[in-house]
């Protein structure tokens, strides 16, 4: 399989970081995060030198106006920073301090819904012929079976002061917007052009494959499926057609802007069906995320079978990108947790996500292998959690403060936190990992300070070698006339590469070798991996 080099923008070359922004750094002593925490820690991120993470681009989740009934996923201004993160002038120094130093900012934009506190919505219930009615989706009844992923039930929701029902596909507290109405289009498109107008350089969107529902408000198909969440084939409320044209409006207008992107969060089981985003042409968005090692278990063929399938999907001149954790789902230090094998493997994750063809997204606290908070019951927070209990735990035990150091609440307050610090953030935090030679967090410096001056591993073509060893990833990442193989180990065990190299190699960086060191390999040896070994090498 060979996949071919393509056209270097800085959201190609560079590597994201999502900063989830209650749990990354709180000055106000509130035990929530801020924007002024996310501006001291910009150095951390990168302050130009190796002695820094080096991510070329911050993704803020949402920090607008909101009840926090979702924790900033229900807007009640779209124009404006809540008070629990701080105030315009906070957020005009972000982008100021971030661009200083060569990072980008990227915004979540959330637009399938709003809060029923919002002003629009507020206006649109008062009466059937309010000129907002029409902005939301409302009917006279119940019209179909469409579900509340975050309530675990029928998702339209009875207001009595008109009789009528309303859609919210999250919680009632998140009324659906009507995409098929003028009015509301303009008023998204004006509020998209002001923060880029501020210098934001891009917007994470949130489920944008939500925003059109079908006109005649068809029942989905029922599924078997143990996850009460899922019980529904998403064919009339997700993936209407009339979504592509919506995104290659919002595509034109940041084509208008110099150097922005567009990241879509497309909610499917489908690949095809998310890398469709990217539209014909790329006229559509620039990155569809990849969300498949969210769900790949541990194993070098299953990862290789995920890779193969999503590349051979994506359209012409589409990028490629990775993720292996998020704000929604289990870290991957949790879910690939091997008892004293763990941080191998996260070494080999990490290696494997920095090194494959595609803008990679790091998630807050990963680069120290921060992994789920135990939450109890009481603690909860997530209204999917508080709902969903014990079946469906939610997702609060992904987005637990930051470990900075091992002071009182890790160094991320100094007062009580608003979730649960983890109980490992003593061991398991910045400060520590950034003394030892060894650490997580060092070896995540090397390997984006390694690709940040490589062609070959940034924006270079990639070919994988198809009889490598059962539990061995090895590919070659080229670039004119660099080149970078990598070799991943995922077990715990010896493998032997025969006869897949041969001539003189140096060490680029590994986990078992020394950096610089050169071997000869000849068609007679047999190479010995280590178990979960880490090897770049180049031609000497």
């Amino acid at each position: 399989m060979m996949i071919k080099d393509d056209t270097d923008l800085w959201w190609k070359r560079g590597v994201i970081y999502q900063i989830y922004p209650r749990s990354f750094m709180d000055t106000n002593h509130d035990g929530i995060g801020d924007l002024k925490g996310i501006i001291s820690k910009l150095d951390y991120l990168n302050d130009g030198t190796t002695n820094s993470l080096g991510v070329d681009a911050i993704w803020v989740s949402p920090i607008y106006k909101s009840p926090m009934k979702d924790f900033g996923y229900d807007i009640s201004d779209y124009r404006d920073i809540d008070p629990i993160f701080g105030d315009m002038a906070d957020f005009k120094m972000l982008i100021k301090e971030a661009h200083k130093r060569n990072i980008r900012v990227i915004m979540d934009l959330v637009v399938n819904h709003t809060s029923d506190k919002h002003p629009w919505f507020m206006e649109s219930k008062k009466s059937k012929d309010n000129p907002k009615r029409d902005w939301y989706i409302w009917h006279g009844r119940r019209p179909n079976n469409w579900v509340a992923v975050f309530e675990l039930r029928n998702a339209w929701w009875h207001d009595k002061d008109t009789g009528e029902y309303y859609l919210g596909t999250f919680t009632k507290h998140q009324p659906e917007l009507n995409w098929r109405n003028s009015e509301v289009k303009k008023a998204i498109f004006n509020m998209i052009e002001y923060w880029l107008d501020l210098g934001v350089d891009g917007f994470r969107m949130d489920v944008i494959n939500y925003l059109i529902k079908d006109d005649l408000l068809r029942n989905n198909p029922w599924k078997l499926s143990f996850n009460p969440i899922d019980v529904q084939e998403h064919i009339y409320d997700r993936n209407r057609p009339e979504t592509h044209d919506i995104c290659k409006e919002i595509r034109k207008i940041t084509d208008k802007y110099e150097d922005r992107m567009l990241v879509g969060e497309i909610y499917t089981n489908s690949v095809k069906e998310a890398v469709a985003y990217h539209g014909t042409g790329n006229d559509e968005l620039h990155l569809a995320f990849n969300f498949s090692f969210l769900f790949q278990n541990w194993s070098a063929r299953g990862f290789y079978q995920n890779i193969k399938e999503y590349y051979n999907s994506l359209p012409k001149d589409a990028w490629p990108n990775f993720t292996l954790s998020n704000h929604d789902q289990p870290r991957h230090h949790y879910r690939y947790r091997a008892g004293k094998n763990t941080d191998a493997r996260a070494r080999v994750a990490a290696a494997m996500l920095m090194t494959l063809r595609g803008t990679p997204f790091i998630y807050y606290g990963e680069e120290i292998g921060m992994t789920n908070g135990k939450i109890i019951r009481k603690a909860i927070q997530d209204p999917l959690g508080k709902r969903g209990w014990p079946f469906i735990k939610g997702r609060d035990a992904e987005r637990t403060p930051m470990q900075w150091d091992d002071t009182l609440n890790a160094g991320f307050s100094d007062t009580s936190t608003w979730l649960p610090v983890n109980q490992d953030y003593r061991e398991k935090n910045v400060a520590n990992q950034l003394k030892q030679e060894g650490s997580l967090i060092n070896f995540y410096k090397r390997l984006i300070w390694l690709r940040k001056g490589s062609n070959a591993l940034s924006v270079g073509s990639i070919e994988f070698l198809e009889k490598a060893p059962e539990q061995v990833l090895f590919y070659w990442r080229k670039y004119e006339h660099e080149q970078v193989i990598v070799i991943l180990n995922f077990s715990d065990q010896h493998q032997i590469l025969d006869g897949s190299l041969i001539g003189r190699v140096q060490i680029i960086l590994g986990t078992h070798r020394w950096s610089g060191e050169e071997i000869t390999l000849t068609a007679a040896n047999k190479f010995k991996i280590y178990p979960y070994e880490v090897l770049l090498i180049n031609p000497a």
